[in-house]
C-alpha cells in the first residue's frame, strides 16, 4: 500500500497530548467502531472500545507492519527540539514555522495554503511533509477567535 500522508485539525485548549488523544479516539471510532475495514484485526472474543485497545496489536506487530495510515499510528508527544522517532508527534519550533508558513504564529489559513502549495507541487512545499515515516508534527494555529491545533504526519508501509 505504501506510506500515507494525513492531517487533522482539532480544537485546542493548550494541551497537545489531550488534543492528540481526542483526535486519535475519534479516528479510532471512525475506523474500528463504525467502519468495517479493520474487522480482520479484531481478536476473537474481544471488542475494541478505545484507541488504547490497539496497544497489544502494535506489540504483536499485527499493526506494526502496516499501520492504520492515520493519526492512530502516532501517540507519543515529544519536545520541539527532540528527534523525530517512530510513533512520535513533535510540535514545530517558531523557526520551523517561519520556514514553512512565513510566520512564527501561523493561522489555519496559513496551514491550508501550505497544504495547497504541496498538493500543487510547488518548489519548497515538500518541507511541510519532511518528517520521517511513522511520525508527525503539530502546531497550534489561530482560527479567528478560537484556537486549533493541526497534526500532520506520514505512516504505513
Amino acid at each position: 500500500m505504501g506510506a500515507s500522508s494525513w492531517h487533522y485539525v482539532e480544537p485546542y485548549a493548550g494541551d497537545i497530548a489531550a488534543a492528540l488523544a481526542t483526535v486519535r479516539q475519534r479516528e479510532f471510532e471512525r475506523l474500528f467502531v463504525h467502519g468495517t475495514s479493520w474487522d480482520g484485526l479484531r481478536p476473537a472474543g474481544r471488542a475494541f472500545t478505545s484507541v488504547d485497545d490497539l496497544d497489544d496489536l502494535w506489540e504483536e506487530e499485527t499493526l506494526g507492519g502496516q499501520g492504520t495510515h492515520t493519526v492512530i499510528d502516532v501517540w507519543k508527544v515529544i519536545e520541539a527540539g527532540a528527534y523525530d522517532d517512530d510513533h512520535t508527534v513533535r510540535p514545530l519550533s517558531d523557526e520551523e514555522c517561519i520556514e514553512l508558513f512565513g510566520t512564527a504564529e501561523p493561522t489555519l489559513g496559513d496551514f491550508e495554503r501550505a497544504q495547497e502549495r504541496y498538493a500543487a507541487g510547488q518548489p519548497g512545499s515538500e518541507e511541510l511533509w519532511n518528517m520521517p515515516r511513522w511520525s508527525a508534527w503539530c502546531r497550534p494555529l489561530k482560527d479567528g477567535k478560537k484556537a486549533v491545533i493541526a497534526f500532520w504526519g506520514r505512516s504505513g508501509d
